[in-house]
């Protein structure tokens, strides 16, 4: 795909922009590897084209690029709305390209620029979360210089989006499969509470189990032989953590909540033993990467699913979510499959997630344990596709990379050193000076070769 994007100058000046830039066609997106996988080497490789808007030779100065990650964020109030907005710079080099030792500018039919940016480790993963009205979204930006001498120099900057999703969250991974588990004692040393979650990565129409077991305390000689259950609550909640001053530090919305009466039932030390179920939800049905109808699965499953219509509303206790929604208007950079809630970490604000179990008592203290747990943007079916495609591009970084600097690179959290162990696979720039022979390798017409009476793309082949 080509990008194209306004050239802005940075003067405010009305002087139109004598060069046209973009990136090169290409049927992949310029992000390569798989951020949040540090082995296949995430990074953005791509070429930057410059071509004269006009059609007529243009002298450039200097061309540099710069990448940046801004955030934003409402938080609601009592009196309004806290809008924040922060850039943060990632990566910079002011210099890709610069003319020959000795020359101020060089005039150009054109130039390519190839440019290779690894990924840091802590990059941002793009998203929206429009309930906290939340953004994070990353640019490319291009400046270039133009003119003669230092009276006449011009600056102008182009803006590119680039999409980043992180791969560091599937559900399928290893670390999410082994169950968390928490053993909770009640303040007046009764009650014994265990909490547990066989799986801690969830994504889109995922479930999510959570196992609990009330009892008393057998290490405690003084039991209140009248111990009841009355009740147990789940609760699941969005939390937002912001990082910078002015902001409120914690912000929480419930997502579900589902009570389950006991009705004053005894507690033994054998315990009472309740399992949570939530099918996880899913903003929109064409969010879905594969069809549910997978042979991994159970036919029992694959009936349930296409037993859900399409305008199915589905409903808890205290919460409502509704599938094929209509969605606000994206950003530009973010991806329609990060448009809804996941666990993201970031500088200005981070969004994580907890499943909270209440347990009511009679003649105890009762009890609230919190569980925090991750959900991905991508489901385990997803998942499944998705692992194959990172193990392909890991061995493509050990082709193009070798094994050795994979392997500094994947133990190394110095971004500056990782710039500089790449810094070599990137190519030089191709000019196409004012001459004959570039004139031709443009595709140009020979003959009209300093012909001043049509512009360029008159001549083209």
């Amino acid at each position: 795909m080509v990008q194209f994007a306004s050239l802005t100058a940075i003067n405010n000046s009305k002087t139109p922009c004598p060069v046209h830039a973009s990136l090169k066609a290409s049927s992949t997106s310029i992000v390569h590897g798989c951020p949040g996988v540090p082995r296949s080497i995430p990074r953005i490789e791509t070429v930057i084209e410059l071509r004269p808007a006009n059609g007529i030779p243009f002298t450039c100065r200097s061309v540099g690029v710069e990448l940046r990650t801004i955030q934003k964020v409402s938080v609601p109030s009592t009196i309004g709305s806290n809008d924040t907005f922060r850039e943060y710079k990632i990566y910079e080099d002011p210099l890709i390209y610069a003319p020959p030792i000795g020359e101020f500018s060089q005039e150009l039919l054109a130039i390519d620029i190839p440019i290779l940016i690894p990924l840091p480790k802590d990059i941002i993963s793009s998203g929206q979360f429009p309930h906290w009205n939340a953004s994070t979204i990353h640019k490319l930006l291009v400046k270039i210089t133009c003119g003669n001498s230092h009276i006449d120099e011009l600056s102008y900057i182009e803006s590119f989006p680039v999409v980043i999703k992180l791969y560091d969250t599937l559900p399928l991974y290893r670390q999410y499969n082994e169950p968390i588990i928490e053993s909770r004692t009640s303040y007046d040393n009764q009650v014994i509470a265990d909490i547990s979650l066989p799986i801690s990565s969830v994504g889109p129409k995922d479930e999510l189990i959570v196992f609990t077991k009330i009892m008393t305390n057998a290490l405690n000689y003084k039991i209140n032989k009248r111990l009841r259950l009355k009740q147990l609550t789940m609760q699941v909640k969005e939390i937002l953590e912001c990082h910078e001053g002015g902001l409120p530090v914690r912000k929480e919305h419930k997502l579900y909540s589902n009570t389950q009466n006991f009705e004053d039932q005894l507690l033994n030390s054998s315990g009472i033993s309740y399992e949570f179920h939530l099918d996880f939800p899913v903003e929109n049905d064409y969010l879905q990467l594969y069809s549910p109808n997978n042979s991994n699965f159970s036919s029992s499953q694959t009936s349930q699913s296409r037993n859900n219509s399409i305008d199915e509303e589905v409903s808890h206790s205290t919460a409502y979510f509704y599938k094929n929604r209509n969605f606000d208007k994206i950003s530009e950079g973010v991806p329609i499959t990060h448009v809804q809630g996941f666990t993201t970490l970031g500088k200005l604000f981070s969004i994580k997630y907890e499943t909270i179990i209440k347990v009511k008592l009679n003649h105890a203290k009762d009890m609230e344990i919190h569980l925090p747990f991750t959900v991905s943007t991508y489901d385990r079916i997803s998942s499944d596709y998705l692992l194959k495609w990172i193990m392909k591009e890991c061995q493509i970084a050990k082709m193009k990379f070798g094994k050795k600097l994979i392997n500094k690179i994947a133990l190394t959290h110095d971004y500056d050193n990782m710039v500089n162990l790449l810094r070599n696979f990137n190519k030089p720039p191709v000019v196409y000076r004012y001459t004959r022979q570039d004139w031709v390798r443009l595709g140009f017409n020979l003959e009209a070769f300093g012909n001043n009476d049509k512009s360029l793309v008159d001549y083209i082949d």
